[in-house]
């Protein structure tokens, strides 16, 4: 007797519903979603207008940076238990993590008292993440205490909050790779300083992290005179949001450590050819080498009007050029532009800085040459690099270049006012039309060009007595810093709260509020105050052409009238009294101290 067979089932129109869903859930690729929606447990929808950004993203103005798959193993018995898990943290440490952030997605699984398991870095003898992080960064235990809430999971919320803020400085970006093991075991200074600066949200642990930060240097850097490339971008970073968690004030002496570790180290030097062959050390080097003369040159320019410490060497353009081509993150495109823009404005600073040993004045020839000279040089860079016209350091660049003639000239030319307003109107607009969130995220620099401009805001805006028609209420017309400035604190204030990758400060907000409250009250003395007796003489070189700036040749002389030859050379005294925009002559402590706008709001 046959046996009965079964008959086949065919794979075509007949198979089985259930199994065809089963395939599709296979196809589904897994963690689609981007890391800010993965972190917020949200929906992932991708954006059809903007390509490569999801809706979320595109609506909040930030970086939409996609998650990285993760492999998944099943662990076997045995490899459970040969895992040691580490004494348990006491329950306070590991609840103080960021408020509203939820656990990462590798970090699911873990229960409270336990932590990552890294191949390279290993957890014996009840080693917590604040001990390790409390020996990385060379404390005692006097200051270990200052550590206190830093686990794991902080960590790595941080260096979200941090891929956020990278944006806008580009001179130290986290690989997708990198961990929270990983950078406490290798660079614990960094590490610290990426927390730092990431942990607005928490000002307690805010402050008591810069505390910490700035023990370890004064231990590893000043007493025993390390330098590292972890020390050295650790406190690159720890500069570039100096103004967002510090009260004193101590930019200009962390830009001469910047620059003298820099030199210590060898970075202006072109790279060994032992060193050339590991290329990610290589353009991480580069990179920081970017990132000090950045912010040595930008800050001692404009908030500070110093010299700056570290000066221009020809590898920095090579070390732009590498990054431009091998970099593998966007803002790399932009890297020489930003570099080329910030030199522009130094060599302006050097040509046009005062010299006090003169008894006479800059000749406003010798000013006229400097400033076409430096006209055509931006617009050369606009045209090179189109999208670096679009930034908000090239706005503010071409204020401070129009600011510089200011100062440099005896008394105000219409022309050069006017331009400085359209300037300042388009700067504000732009400002305005960005996410509230930007005046949050932006670093020391575009923060100290805000500044700079608001208070030259406040002194162009005022109409010109000695102008008619038009152009006489031009300036007033078209600045108004009171709306202004109540327009930027309002678009502050309006920022999203709960954001666990974009945190606002509230003392940043109180800070700013304060210094738009110093600006209006200066506004308001000098309008009280009356005409400004300096804006209705004319300066030596109109007065060397003629009258009312008019040329000699062209026009027809009176008899009784001189010419220009013939005219007297004025006489300077060797104290020249204060102009117009001397009062731009900043403090000691830079636009960023305090005292100086207790002095400006005092007159």
């Amino acid at each position: 007797m046959e046996a009965l067979q079964t008959p086949r089932v065919s794979l075509g129109a007949e198979q089985d519903p259930a199994a065809m869903d089963s395939d599709k859930r296979k196809r589904q690729p897994r963690n689609s979603a981007c890391q800010a929606c993965a972190s917020l447990k949200m929906k992932c929808v991708p954006d059809i207008m903007v390509p490569g950004k999801c809706e979320r993203c595109n609506r909040m103005g930030r970086e939409c940076t996609p998650s990285i798959p993760k492999a998944r193993k099943r662990r076997s018995l045995g490899e459970e238990q040969s895992i040691s898990t580490p004494r348990e943290v006491p329950a306070v440490r590991e609840n103080v993590s960021m408020q509203g952030v939820s656990q990462p997605p590798g970090d699911r699984g873990h229960k409270s008292g336990e932590r990552h398991a890294h191949p390279t870095f290993t957890h014996t003898g009840g080693q917590s993440c604040q001990h390790l992080l409390t020996q990385g960064m060379g404390l005692d235990d006097a200051f270990g205490s200052l550590l206190d809430g830093i686990d794991y999971n902080y960590v790595q919320n941080c260096f979200g909050v941090y891929r956020q803020l990278s944006v806008h400085f580009p001179f130290y970006c986290l690989r997708p790779d990198a961990t929270a093991a990983s950078m406490i075991a290798d660079r614990p200074l960094t590490a610290a300083a990426l927390c730092t600066v990431s942990s607005s949200a928490r000002p307690d642990i805010q402050s008591r992290l810069a505390q910490a930060f700035q023990r370890s240097i004064a231990e590893k850097a000043i007493i025993h005179g390390e330098r590292s490339s972890d020390i050295l971008q650790g406190l690159m970073v720890f500069v570039a949001w100096h103004h967002s968690y510090m009260a004193n004030q101590q930019i200009h002496q962390m830009l001469y450590l910047l620059a003298g570790m820099a030199s210590d180290l060898g970075l202006y030097r072109h790279p060994y050819r032992h060193d050339a062959l590991d290329l990610a050390a290589v353009m991480s080097q580069d990179r920081a080498f970017l990132g000090c003369y950045y912010l040595c040159s930008s800050l001692s320019v404009m908030a500070f009007d110093r010299p700056s410490p570290l000066r221009w060497t020809d590898n920095l353009r090579r070390c732009a050029e590498s990054l431009t081509m091998s970099g593998s993150f966007p803002q790399d495109a932009l890297m020489v532009g930003i570099v080329e823009l910030v030199r522009a404005v130094d060599d302006l600073q050097d040509t046009l800085r005062e010299d006090g040993t003169l008894a006479r004045p800059m000749h406003q020839a010798y000013v006229d040459m400097q400033s076409k000279a430096t006209t055509h040089r931006l617009k050369a860079l606009k045209r090179a690099y189109p999208d670096l016209a679009s930034t908000l350091g090239y706005a503010a660049a071409n204020i401070h270049f129009h600011h510089k003639l200011l100062r440099a000239s005896d008394t105000p030319d219409t022309a050069t006012l006017i331009q400085v307003a359209v300037a300042i109107k388009e700067y504000v607009d732009d400002l305005l039309g960005r996410p509230p969130i930007i005046l949050y995220q932006v670093a020391i620099v575009d923060w100290t060009n805000l500044l700079e401009i608001l208070i030259l805001m406040a002194r162009v805006s005022r109409p010109l007595p000695n102008a008619g028609g038009w152009e006489a209420g031009a300036l007033s017309s078209m600045l108004q810093p009171e709306a202004i400035l109540d327009a930027l604190c309002a678009h502050m204030a309006a920022a999203p709260k709960n954001d666990p990758l974009a945190p606002r400060s509230e003392a940043q907000l109180r800070w700013f509020r304060g210094v738009c409250g110093s600006i209006k009250q200066r506004v308001l003395q000098e309008r009280n105050s009356g005409t400004d007796p300096q804006r209705n003489g004319s300066s030596a070189y109109d007065a060397s052409l003629g009258m009312n700036g008019q040329s000699v040749q062209g026009r027809f002389r009176p008899v009784n009238e001189a010419y220009a030859s013939e005219l007297p050379l004025p006489q300077h005294s060797t104290q020249q009294a204060p102009g117009l925009f001397e009062s731009f002559n900043l403090f000691g402590g830079g636009l960023l101290d305090p005292d100086f706008w207790k002095n400006f709001a005092a007159g």
